[in-house]
Formats: C-alpha cells, structure tokens, sequence
C-alpha cells in the first residue's frame, strides 16, 4: 500500500462514514414521527447520533490537508467547480461540513423551531449526498485508469458510507442508553451530561422501543451494505482480468492477502449485525452489553475492512500505455 495516498484514505472513508450516519439519523427520524412517537424522544436520538457524524467530518478533512503539497494553497482548488471534479469534491465537503455544523449547533442548543432543525437536517443529507457523488466522480472520471473507471467506485462508495455510518450510529445509541441507565440508577456521568449526551429525564418505554428499533434497521443496513460490496468484488476483479493490459495488472495484484483479510473482516461484519445484533436488538428491554459489545467489534472491523479497500482502490492506480510511480515503488 502506497504511504502517500493514506491521507486521501482516511478523508474519504471517515468522510462518508460521517454522511451515511447523517442519512441513518434522517431515517431513524422518519420512523419516529411515522410512528407518532414523542419530538422529546426522537431528539434524544439524535442529540446522542450527532456525535457519530460531525466530528468525523472534521477528522476527515484534516487528513485531506495532509495530501496537499501546501495545504494554505487549498483554496486555489475551489477555482475550476466547472471543470474539475477534485474542486466540487472540496467544494461539496465545505459546503456539507458548513451546513452540517449549523444543523448540529441548533439540534444541541435547541435554537429556532424543530421545522427549521428539520429543514437544516435535510439540507445536510442533501450536501452530504454531493459530497460522496464528487468523490466517486473524481476518480470515475479518469477514463485513462480503467480500476478506477468503473461503476464499482459508485458502489463501493456508497456502501462504504451506509456500513460504516450504521455502525457508527450504533456505537452512539449504545454508549448513551448504557450512560443513561447508569445514571438512572444513581451513578455519575457529569461530563456525559454537559456534553448533552444524556438527559436528567431517565429512560422511558418509548425511547427503549424507539432505540430498540434502531438498532434492528442499523443492523440490518450494514449487513446489506456488507453482502453488496461482496457481491462486487469478484464481478469487479472479474471484469478487471478481461479487460486491457493495465485492467488486468490491477486484477492481478489485487488478488493478494490484503484482499483476502479484507474480505474476511467483512463477512465476519455481515454475519455479526446480520445475525447476532438483529436478533440482540428485536429482544432488547433494556440496555444491553451484549449488543453493545456486537455493534461496537463489527465497527472496528468494518472501518479496518474499509481501510484495506480504500488502500486496493489506490493501488488500481495504473494508467493505460503508462508504467506509473506507485506501480513501479510497489515491485
């Protein structure tokens, strides 16, 4: 794997991590007012989901900067949005991180009316779905690369985003049911408390059932996500070993360990949200340890699994007619 490219790695799988936890918020949303459920209650969601999302962005962002050769220069990138893929990506992910950050400062603080925090959150969704669109754009769009010209990128992307937002939306229902019962039951969480993450009203019926049931859908859309980017990879690789000389050079150091592991972390993801957390959550009545445990391994192996891909996505980096630096560092 090509140190140089770890940088654009960690943006774009913690980047879309970020906006596929948006998205699952939005629909957990969805579910809570479709079924009539309390504003108080849907709001203690999402007040605990917000922390799966806009400190990712943030993180993602700071590694971007370390891809640049001046990073005080990244503004002359915003200066092509017409013609260049790589300025709407930059673009789009300033526009998502502006929009996200208003939506999260009102959500906590309570400012303005819920229609207004609706408004804002379904503008975030949306910058957020321009983001990942710009990502996979810039590397689709270089016809020159046959790895990366291909509709695996879209699919790859875009499941990366729903695994990993999922899980990282799991992680955070967790950690805040189990700090809100402690301290129902007479235990301290001061700085939970501060930081909005629970609430002086304790559990009630209603926010059990609700978190319950998102935990149900979050398992369910990351195993999906999971069998969809396994389905892909032998079709992809297959593709690539038909094709021209540089498409099949890629196939042919594709097909390593790195992709053996890979693959492996992710079945294990699947088979532990599809399963194992599903079942857990549709039994849960109170906060449960065993889910948490479930969730929170089957979220550091998917982000280990997706870090594996993003590295074989740069290593597809292998021009037609062209012997590139990366090729010829990694012989």
């Amino acid at each position: 794997m090509n140190a140089e490219e770890l940088p654009m790695i960690l943006f774009t799988v913690i980047g879309q991590m970020s906006v596929g936890s948006i998205w699952i918020l939005g629909l957990i949303h969805i579910y809570g007012y479709a079924k009539k459920m309390k504003p108080e209650t849907i709001d203690r969601i999402t007040n605990a989901a917000m922390y799966a999302a806009g400190p990712l962005l943030v993180l993602g962002f700071f590694a971007a900067f370390f891809h640049l050769g001046d990073p005080f220069n990244a503004l002359n990138t915003l200066r092509h949005m017409g013609s260049s893929w790589m300025s709407r990506e930059i673009g789009a992910g300033v526009l998502y991180g502006a929009v996200g950050l208003v939506f999260a400062a009102c959500q906590w603080m309570g400012w303005f009316s819920r229609w207004v925090r609706q408004v804002l959150a379904g503008l975030t969704a949306l910058a957020g779905l321009l983001l990942v669109i710009t990502m996979a754009g810039v590397y689709f769009s270089v016809e020159t690369i046959p790895a990366w010209h291909n509709a695996s990128v879209w699919i790859f992307f875009f499941s990366s985003a729903i695994l990993t937002g999922s899980l990282a939306v799991g992680v955070a229902l967790m950690v805040t049911w189990n700090m809100q019962a402690r301290r129902d039951a007479g235990g301290e969480a001061k700085l939970a408390h501060k930081l909005r993450l629970i609430s002086d009203k304790p559990l009630t019926s209603e926010l059990t059932a609700l978190t319950t049931k998102a935990l149900q859908g979050i398992s369910l859309s990351a195993a999906f996500a999971g069998v969809v980017i396994l389905v892909t990879y032998p079709v992809y690789i297959g593709w690539l070993g038909t094709g021209d000389a540089a498409a099949q050079e890629v196939a042919h150091h594709m097909q390593g360990p790195v992709l053996v592991v890979r693959l492996v972390l992710l079945a294990a993801v699947v088979i532990m949200t599809g399963m194992f957390a599903f079942m857990r959550a549709r039994t849960a009545e109170k906060p449960n340890r065993a889910i948490a445990w479930i969730i929170g391994i089957a979220f550091a192996l998917a982000i280990a699994s997706e870090l594996l891909g993003r590295g074989l996505h740069y290593e597809g980096l292998w021009h037609v007619g062209l012997n590139t630096t990366q090729y010829i560092l990694g012989q």
